[in-house]
């Protein structure tokens, strides 16, 4: 019996050294640092965002001027998270959208600006417009325009948006000299040959065609070319021909009656540098008869009419 008390008390005894084992290997590997699940935080700051152009619009119709430039804008508004004074840099290109938005410069159907200008839009911080202007020609073509707007902020981010669509419209115009000046003639001579160049001053092809009065006032009907200070030169007298070294007998009488000029059709300018086809010569002719004297005025109206 002494024995098995013995051996017991030993058992128990490697038992709880067991246990104790257990309890500390359980207990210190709570404490082991490194385990298999680390986190690590990550930073950045960004100090500069993108410029957002977020609308583009052009007038939807657009009237030329004949014979000169009409002024187009194409306003861009801009979003910029960092403030809209960080817009650096606008420019646009406006085109015939039949042509589309190529390479070529050419006052028909393609304009350039680099140089647009951004301002704050009311009160708004991060706000702007960016207008570019185009100096719009009076040949520039009929039909559908569209802007492409750019714009870039102090870093080089850009945006880039198509506008509204605009219609520049049909524009009829014709340009004449001041005034047709035959010098100085006695009665019963015949002036030698006046040009009198004419231009197409709109943005379709035109035909031309005449009247005539004696002095300034149109509604005058007494068909008469000129009035003088003694007499009247009437209509048959004074002369016009659509070509060159045309004998008095065969040219054409300028008449009270709007009167066609024949085998005479200006085409649409498309010389950015000089006139062209758009522009032609008409020849006069007149014949002092006897019995006036003195100054003698008149006038002449120059119509034109679209062929296109």
């Amino acid at each position: 019996m002494k024995n098995i008390n013995h051996y017991m008390i030993l058992g128990l005894g490697f038992f709880t050294l067991a246990l104790a084992m257990v309890v500390s290997l359980t207990i210190t590997s709570f404490d082991v640092v490194g385990a298999n699940n680390v986190s690590t935080i990550t930073r950045v700051n960004i100090t500069n965002t993108e410029p957002t152009l977020y609308e583009v619009t052009i007038p939807s119709s657009i009237d030329l001027t004949p014979g000169n430039t009409t002024l187009v804008n194409c306003t861009g508004y801009v979003y910029d998270v960092n403030g809209w004074s960080d817009i650096n840099t606008s420019n646009a290109t406006l085109y015939d959208t039949t042509y589309g938005d190529g390479t070529t410069f050419d006052n028909n159907f393609r304009y350039q600006n680099n140089s647009c200008t951004c301002t704050q839009l009311d009160a708004e911080q991060f706000n702007a417009t960016c207008t570019c202007g185009f100096n719009v020609l009076y040949y520039a073509n009929n039909g559908t325009w569209q802007c492409n707007m750019t714009i870039a902020d102090e870093f080089g981010l850009s945006d880039t948006r198509n506008s509204s669509y605009g219609t520049i419209n049909t524009v009829i115009g014709i340009n004449a000299p001041n005034e047709i000046d035959f010098g100085n003639l006695s009665v019963t001579e015949t002036s030698s040959e006046i040009i009198a160049n004419i231009s197409n001053f709109g943005n379709v092809p035109i035909n031309v065609s005449l009247r005539g009065y004696g002095g300034t006032d149109p509604s005058n009907q007494n068909n008469v070319s000129m009035v003088c200070e003694i007499g009247n030169i009437t209509s048959g007298n004074e002369r016009y021909a659509p070509i060159s070294g045309v004998d008095y007998n065969n040219m054409i009488n300028l008449t009270n009656i709007t009167t066609m000029i024949s085998n005479l059709t200006l085409p649409v300018r498309t010389d950015d540098s000089a006139y062209g086809n758009d522009t032609n010569s008409t020849y006069w002719r007149i014949y002092i008869p006897s019995s006036i004297s003195g100054a003698c005025n008149g006038t002449v109206e120059f119509y034109a009419t679209d062929t296109s």
